[in-house]
């Protein structure tokens, strides 16, 4: 297998899967996504999680440090949130020399785990008008979070859309913190190797008691929808939105837990488990596009150095029969096919068939 001369370039991002009481059934919850504006979808009615680019001037600045600070966030607040374990993928693991504690003495030197969770909650406002933040009133780091009015919305999610770094005058002027503590860490993709300009993205859970009023960001966003995991692959199915693979198996492990206090506890166990990154593995099965992904007998040890699609001499049933661990799915134009026959990573859940789930409806 030949290497192409320019290896991929991921860019780093985090969004955020917001979870919400279901306003008619209050055991029952919805999910927020987005239907991409034209001019930022690849494809007709790309629908995604709210989330955007890690924004390094904005994000990782280290005044972010001096206002928590005068704020009266505790630095064991801080240190709850970074997750020291021998496993971090790349996209979370330290930064620099790799010392922790240098995050807290006024080092440029970042724990992901904080810098990504900002930007996952300054993109949420700047493409929803959604203010996930805390009060000093509400300084008890709950588990579920805060969504703070913002008077003069449609301006200030102006001035933070063309200048990210408005997000910390935002909150100096309205006296709120980022709600760090109620993102819990879920999961983390990146794009195949062959595309050249990919994303690595680590994907947040949050969870609000009620559906909070949005300001859609008309650059970005052409809707909001908030639908359960059935629904919105429901409308997958019949072509009204289309996902990218992460969306389509993020929203099918969601189909194993139906009530909100019991997603709530979950991802609040599981967030301490660690998060193993997604990086599909391409194989051209003769005209059939089968990814794989980690713990699939046919995943590579270095992923991050594969950049072009490996070619198997054989359908995708030969390729099936001559796995023993499954972890993968069909692509092109969506996802199917989806199979995982091992224990999921990092204590997650495993993915449901939507087929299989929708003929009980």
């Amino acid at each position: 297998m030949s290497q192409p001369a320019s290896p991929t370039k991921w860019r780093t991002s985090a969004s955020v899967i917001l979870v919400s009481r279901d306003d008619g059934n209050n055991k029952d919850y919805k999910v927020l996504m987005l239907k991409r504006s034209d001019a930022t979808a690849i494809a007709l009615n790309q629908t995604v999680f709210p989330g955007g680019l890690l924004d390094s001037g904005a994000d990782e600045s280290v005044a972010w440090l001096h206002y928590l600070e005068e704020f009266g966030v505790p630095q064991e607040a801080l240190r709850r949130l970074v997750l020291i374990r021998e496993d971090r993928p790349a996209i979370l693991a330290p930064q620099g020399t790799g010392c922790y504690d240098r995050f807290f003495k006024r080092s440029r030197i970042w724990a992901r785990e904080i810098t990504l969770r900002l930007t996952a909650v300054r993109e949420c406002f700047e493409e929803v008008g959604l203010l996930l933040c805390r009060s000093r009133s509400q300084l008890d780091f709950g588990a579920v979070t805060c969504a703070q009015a913002v008077p003069d919305l449609e301006s200030w999610q102006r001035r933070v859309h063309n200048k990210p770094a408005e997000f910390l005058t935002l909150c100096r002027e309205l006296n709120v913190v980022p709600d760090l503590w109620a993102l819990h860490e879920w999961s983390a993709w990146a794009s195949p190797g062959f595309i050249r300009k990919g994303h690595e993205t680590v994907f947040f859970m949050a969870f609000v008691d009620k559906q909070p009023e949005l300001l859609e960001e008309p650059s970005e966003v052409k809707e909001t929808l908030w639908l359960t995991p059935v629904e919105l692959l429901r409308l997958a199915d019949l072509g009204n939105v289309w996902f990218m693979p992460p969306q389509v198996y993020e929203l099918s492990r969601l189909m194993g837990i139906k009530a909100y206090q019991s997603l709530l506890e979950f991802a609040i166990k599981r967030s301490g488990l660690g998060t193993t990154m997604f990086l599909p593995i391409g194989y051209n099965c003769q005209g059939s596009m089968v990814f794989v992904l980690p713990g699939d007998d046919f995943y590579v040890p270095e992923p991050h150095l594969v950049h072009e699609i490996i070619s198997f001499p054989g359908s995708e049933e030969e390729f099936r029969a001559r796995s023993k661990h499954l972890h993968r799915y069909t692509y092109g134009p969506g996802v199917r096919n989806l199979e995982l026959n091992i224990a999921p990573p990092n204590g997650h859940l495993k993915p449901l068939k939507f087929q299989a789930e929708r003929q009980k409806l």
